[in-house]
């Protein structure tokens, strides 16, 4: 049920891309908006290319949750930049727009795709954020990979919790202009979402199997891992299945205890399976307390809910862990889960 990434490298076309690579550095930056003030940033300096994943891996290697990552760069590889924001995302770091005495203040074409990993996102007044159609670099896309990347880039900004309509402004610009966003669509689109709940809202899709799932991503806490939690409909009921992203295979040679929390209460999960090897990690299915369930559809959009999991061994360095979903689309993607089991009945 994990979605896969197609491996397409194709890259923005810019006539005046430079060829030196995406660089590193410490460096303070200060913005009003923030708070505090004034923070040592990774400043994130030029193209970003196939290697640019490998040396932001390393160099924030050591960097605490909620770094700030000021981005500067004309573009580069486009899987790249997805694969640079889904690291800032596993790492809990946030995003701007930096600039230095050698960068314009801008993050455009593939940089945009790598923005929008920061849990918390800001561009600045005089930051400019812009992004165009994706082409490849020596011929020109068809129609069958054309709609295959637009699926991968529309997941990828579900995963962000990203506005898709952003994607539509996208591909009605030609390859060799930029959109910018106004201040107003980068806010209205979550691009720039300070202020607001970074958590992803709840998006439907539907499995390899063919079966309808409810599904979120999450980081979980202390640990920067990376969780998938979704909710999909049996013969009689609807269960949940949680998926950890990790190669621990000690960690996940039983089923330990997992729990629901939701505002001050607490709802047992029984596992269903053993775990599973699935897409470089690990996933099972619970089963879901009624109450529960009627308890998740009462809650605002603002609300946090949490999922504990028990481990026999220290999984990411720790035998328990806790994750935050955001409750935003839960509602109606459960009402149509409802929908199918009350069909199914």
């Amino acid at each position: 049920m994990i979605v896969r990434i197609l491996v397409i490298f194709f890259l923005f076309s810019i006539p005046s891309l430079p060829t030196w690579s995406m660089s590193f550095s410490l460096q303070e930056r200060c913005y009003p908006e923030l708070n505090p003030a004034c923070q040592t940033m990774v400043l994130a300096e030029g193209p970003i290319d196939k290697e640019t994943l490998a040396q932001f891996k390393e160099f924030t290697l050591k960097l605490p949750p909620g770094t700030w990552i000021a981005l500067t760069s004309p573009g580069g590889n486009l899987l790249a930049g997805m694969q640079l924001g889904a690291v800032i995302r596993e790492r809990g770091f946030n995003t701007t727009i930096g600039s230095s005495d050698y960068s314009a203040n801008s993050c455009l074409s593939a940089c945009a795709y790598a923005f929008l990993g920061g849990l918390s996102r800001f561009i600045p007044p005089n930051g400019r954020y812009g992004l165009h159609q994706f082409r490849g670099l020596e011929k020109e896309i068809g129609t069958s990979d054309t709609q295959k990347l637009s699926a991968v880039l529309a997941k990828y900004m579900d995963s962000m919790g990203v506005d898709r309509r952003l994607l539509d402004i996208a591909q009605l610009t030609a390859a060799d202009r930029v959109a910018l966003l106004s201040n107003a669509q980068a806010k209205l689109y979550r691009v720039d979402n300070l202020g607001q709940s970074p958590l992803p809202r709840w998006r439907l899709e539907t499995s390899a199997e063919g079966r309808l799932l409810a599904l979120n991503n999450a980081v979980a806490l202390k640990t920067n891992l990376p969780v998938i939690i979704a909710f999909f409909q049996t013969k009689q009921s609807i269960a949940c299945l949680i998926y950890y992203k990790s190669d621990a295979a000690e960690s996940f040679a039983q089923v330990t205890p997992h729990q629901l929390k939701i505002e001050q209460k607490i709802f047992p999960l029984q596992a269903l399976a053993s775990w599973q090897i699935k897409t470089g990690g690990y996933q099972t299915n619970f089963s879901i307390p009624l109450e529960a369930l009627e308890a998740l559809k009462q809650l605002p959009d603002s609300a946090i809910i949490q999922v504990q999991g028990e481990f026999l061994r220290p999984l990411s360095g720790q035998t328990t862990v806790e994750m935050r979903f955001g409750v935003a689309g839960l509602r109606n993607a459960l009402a149509v889960l409802a929908q199918g089991l009350s069909k199914a009945n």
